[in-house]
């Protein structure tokens, strides 16, 4: 296998032959390519565009906090925090990081600032861990809800294994409950001194990225230890798991799938004994944007009944088993040309 760091020839047209809706390939066409991009932009942006819900958010029952993920930050929240606090039911909080003042104790929507964009799961947990104690105790609220993208997941469900929670509802949006493929290839890319987003490297970052990492024998130790006391974590907090489809991902090494973000599959997603949802036709950043995830989120922290997935689309592909030949890290993605089986 070849790992380079510049890509030879463009694998995406120029924007001016983008194919037209009509002319987008079908779901099967994608899945027999033999290149495959991944998104891997770590700051979470969605390169898609959502309209909010007509209708406003209900009242929530208890303080929320927004928490981000891998090389992102508070501000990646827009479309979620505008809907709950959207026509006054729900008081806009602002944002709690480790360097913030006084919370607002009027406040129920908090969004939450890690001191590093990308940091280690250990050292997220105990910063999470302060800002509960500190929305908890400004708001009277014995326990809080969380909202999490990604990595802020992982975060979550570390600071639930350790105890002494203040946690009732947990909903996680992509989160890669058993890693992604694209943090092991980052962290190789860094290895060799080429690196994607974000473009600083220390070992923190590095951390991170292991931390992220597929789970497989050996890979990811501390996401594995994670795993194995889920039902502890479970025990602690009502979780959800919202995930995103529709787009070619890397579910291990050798495999790819269609039911997946780009960057985490709705197998990492999904976790024994709580109820996943699916959103289709969104990337990694668009699951936390998505309309249909609002209100799957709205339902969840006011215990009303969950909305459907939304349809899946007809003949979906079956999992695809591959042969990777050479992987170009282009900016925020990461192209994976694999063995051609048309031969």
């Amino acid at each position: 296998m070849q790992i380079t760091s510049t890509l030879p020839s463009p694998v995406r047209p120029p924007l001016s032959e983008t194919p037209r809706p009509s002319q987008q390939p079908s779901l099967e066409d994608i899945m027999a390519a033999d290149n495959f991009e991944f998104q891997w932009t770590g700051q979470e942006n969605s390169l898609e565009s959502f309209d909010l819900p007509e209708e406003n958010a209900p009242k929530l029952q208890k303080p929320v906090l927004l928490v981000h993920g891998f090389n992102s930050g508070a501000s990646t929240w827009e479309n979620m925090h505008t809907w709950l606090v959207r026509g006054g039911a729900n008081k806009d909080g602002g944002v709690v990081s480790p360097s913030s003042g006084k919370v607002n104790g009027d406040g129920k929507v908090f969004a939450m600032q890690f001191s590093r964009s990308c940091n280690s799961l250990a050292n997220n947990a105990a910063e999470l861990r302060n800002a509960i104690d500190r929305i908890s105790a400004a708001t009277g609220s014995a326990e809080i809800d969380i909202v999490a993208h990604s990595m802020g997941g992982l975060d979550t469900r570390a600071y639930l294994d350790q105890g002494n929670e203040k946690v009732d509802h947990l909903v996680m949006l992509a989160t890669p409950n058993h890693g992604s493929v694209l943090a092991d290839l980052d962290l190789k890319f860094r290895e060799w001194g080429l690196n994607t987003l974000p473009k600083e490297d220390d070992p923190l970052i590095r951390q991170a990225l292991k931390d992220l990492g597929e789970v497989r024998e050996g890979n990811n130790p501390n996401l594995t230890a994670l795993n194995q006391t889920f039902d502890r974590q479970k025990s602690r907090a009502k979780m959800l798991s919202i995930a995103g489809n529709g787009k070619p991902t890397l579910a291990t090494r050798f495999r790819v799938t269609i039911k997946g973000d780009t960057t985490v599959s709705r197998e990492s997603a999904t976790m024994p004994g709580i109820p996943v949802r699916n959103i289709w036709g969104v990337n990694h950043g668009g699951v936390k944007e998505h309309p249909d995830a609002l209100r799957m989120t709205a339902a969840f922290l006011t215990d009303a009944p969950l909305p459907m997935d939304t349809q899946e689309p007809p003949n979906i592909p079956p999992d695809r088993d591959i042969t990777p030949l050479k992987i170009n890290a282009d900016g925020g993605h990461i192209h994976y040309f694999v063995e051609n089986t048309k031969k």
